[in-house]
């Protein structure tokens, strides 16, 4: 049995672009249109769809253009004002400069012949995007276009539209024999972690299976190596320390002096909704914490993954975007979004009446741990988490994950890199220490049955999986009445 071949290259989310830092930094103009009160979708599909993208025009007067260079590593000068820039991931980025807040994705073209998809991404140039002021006051729509040069990279071939690999065995059904076949195979070759064939798996396709697990894109060489860390979770009260202080052995936000500050694991289903779930479980986690209250009942999931245009719904989508979105718009209520038809597809809508809130609530501060896309560490991490809650990460799910019973998982060695690839986010909740190997502790969304009661340890401080390349994280802020941006696109519904 060839273990390589348990999932096959499928790509159904996210923006068939790929950008790195060395092509984004360099000097840009930025082309601002007129700013108004009133927040815009600047042309894209509620959620984004790849196959509308907006024309890059902007109506009215001529654009205003500001140049701004991106400097090594997270720097942005424009005249005699600095800021910040981030890199999301391979497909946009966000500028902070001069009072404003700009993001865009990288520019791409899309051409379809026999069922599949071809992209060619073009890393000098953005689709058109949004920008805002610092207080969310003022909002209007840009595009970038980098000085001197119109870089065009070739990416991999996408497949949409139910198009597949042309291979057969991509469609061919996988029974219970195969899967019980391969979770004996795994349970023989290592014993630091358990592995079982699940029956919600079984007469399920490879396809059907990459689509709970994300896509897959060419794996980085990896480098095996763990250390050590700890012992018993500390009282809730211990964990509000200053940054100097040295952190506990181990950490479990399921458990912090007996009180639990997480929402129940959830199915996603066939959706690829996992960055959403896990973006909105770590908002209402921080929120509780923050507020000592863990029965808060938390936030809709699928309000903002039906209605965000920075995500692609069901297609897929980045916690950083989600976050953004949050910030830019705002959270409603677990009850006021979600249905229980929304795990597996919807749109966009609302259950209640905005007006008739008492508080609400929207996202602050969101971030990379480590300031930027691919500054992270192990000790960032430890310590972000412990003193301000739980952490969205993404990981490159291996052919094997979907057999995870238990104990430490890891798969192959792995080494950082300026980008990796990752196509599935979980919410990373605690770490501890099992038989000398560490581990961090994360809540998945395939629901209690599988993994440990809908967990899964993984090894730490060696970037399994990539795990340990794109933490992200924000705050919640509480306010009395729904945002006007909030009342606006509800007003739209």
């Amino acid at each position: 049995m060839q273990l390589v071949l348990a999932f096959l290259p499928l790509a159904l989310a996210d923006l068939p672009v790929h950008c790195l830092r060395h092509q984004l930094t360099g000097r840009w103009n930025f082309f601002l249109g007129p700013a108004s009160p009133q927040r815009s979708s600047c042309g894209h599909q509620q959620p984004d769809d790849p196959w509308r993208q907006p024309l890059v025009e902007l109506a009215g007067a001529a654009p205003e253009r500001r140049e701004v260079e991106l400097q090594e590593p997270n720097v942005a000068v424009s005249g005699s004002s600095k800021g910040s820039w981030t890199m999301i991931y391979d497909e946009a980025f966000e500028v902070k400069l001069g009072g404003l807040s700009f993001l865009a994705f990288s520019k791409f073209e899309l051409l379809q012949a026999e069922g599949v998809s071809k992209n060619v991404s073009r890393c000098g140039q953005t689709q058109l995007g949004w920008y805002r002021d610092e207080k969310g006051e003022n909002w209007g729509c840009f595009y970038a276009r980098k000085l001197g040069e119109d870089a065009a990279v070739a990416t991999p071939n996408r497949a949409r539209s139910g198009a597949d690999d042309g291979s057969q065995a991509a469609r061919e059904p996988l029974d219970a024999t195969y899967h019980s076949a391969f979770a004996a195979t795994l349970n023989l070759i290592q014993d630091f972690w358990q592995a079982k064939a699940y029956d919600r798996f079984v007469n399920l396709t490879l396809r059907e299976l990459n689509a709970m697990a994300g896509i897959f894109r060419p794996a980085r060489p990896r480098q095996a190596e763990v250390g050590r860390a700890g012992s018993a979770p500390v009282s809730f009260l211990q964990s509000r320390r200053t940054r100097s202080r040295a952190l506990p052995e181990s950490w479990d936000w399921r458990n912090v002096s007996g009180v639990s500050f997480l929402d129940p694991v959830i199915d996603q289903g066939s959706c690829g909704s996992c960055y959403m779930v896990a973006t909105t479980h770590m908002l209402a986690a921080r929120y509780r914490i923050k507020h000592r209250s863990p029965d808060f009942p938390g936030f809709s999931f699928s309000f903002p993954l039906f209605c965000s245009e920075y995500n692609q719904g069901c297609d897929g989508g980045y916690a950083f975007l989600a976050a953004r979105w949050a910030s830019d718009v705002g959270l409603v209520p677990k009850d006021c979004g979600d249905t229980a038809s929304d795990a597996t597809g919807g749109s966009c809508a609302l259950h209640c009446d905005l007006q008739k809130l008492q508080r609400s609530w929207k996202a602050a501060n969101h971030h990379y741990v480590g300031g930027y896309y691919g500054a992270s560490s192990e000790e960032q991490m430890l310590r972000e988490l412990v003193e301000d809650g739980p952490l969205v990460v993404s990981f490159e799910p291996q052919s094997d994950l979907m057999y995870y019973s238990g104990g430490v998982y890891s798969s192959s060695p792995h080494g950082r890199s300026d980008w990796e690839p990752v196509d599935h986010a979980v919410l990373l909740v605690g770490y501890g220490l099992e038989r000398g190997r560490k581990y961090w502790l994360l809540q998945n969304s395939w629901g209690t049955d599988w993994g440990e009661e809908g967990f899964i340890r993984m090894a730490r401080g060696v970037d399994e999986s990539g795990v340990e390349s794109i933490a992200e994280a924000a705050d919640v802020l509480e306010e009395p009445r729904p945002s006007a941006t909030l009342l606006q696109l509800a007003a739209s519904l």
